[in-house]
């Protein structure tokens, strides 16, 4: 009975993300009145991604139109990505039971491992190709710029001891 609450509470939290952020994306909204200042797990990403936009436009200098344009990329990306998100999320949660479980054996791992890694590699082009049409909205001196925030962020991901 929990774990059927929690599925609901689950797929209640995605659905109202996905209705909420779409009609919240990138417009610089605030979680709903009325939800206690957090929303779900699903919506306070999107608030984060927002944020992340917001600041990476301002670095960028973009101007109206791109920071329109880039709105219209993320949004189709988060439209097209979602049944992808969600069967990575499913695989995923399927790979830890069966790992948890104790009775799985190798050959039943490995295989959906292999389910798993199948849809990071479809979520890897994807964003790939989400990255590709955001570059190409760029000037040269904003892609420039964008390519050097990208490497700093990704070296102060790196710390001491990790190899990213």
């Amino acid at each position: 009975m929990k774990r059927q609450l929690k599925q609901l509470a689950l797929f209640t939290c995605i659905t109202a993300s996905a209705v909420l952020g779409s009609q919240n994306a990138f417009a610089g909204h605030g979680p709903v009145q009325g939800e206690g200042g957090k929303g779900c797990v699903e919506q306070q990403k999107h608030g984060a991604h927002r944020d992340r936009l917001r600041k990476m436009a301002a670095e960028l200098g973009l101007s109206d139109q791109q920071k329109n344009e880039a709105q219209a990329i993320f949004a189709a990306g988060r439209e097209k990505n979602a049944p992808l998100s969600a069967s990575l999320r499913h695989e995923r949660h399927e790979l830890q039971t069966l790992v948890r479980s104790g009775r799985a054996d190798e050959p039943a791992i490995r295989a959906q491992a292999a389910k798993v890694a199948a849809l990071q590699a479809d979520c890897a082009v994807q964003r790939g190709a989400q990255a590709r049409q955001f570059v190409a909205l760029l000037t040269p001196e904003q892609a420039a710029k964008f390519q050097t925030l990208r490497e700093a962020r990704h070296d102060g991901r790196k710390g001491p001891g990790r190899d990213r």
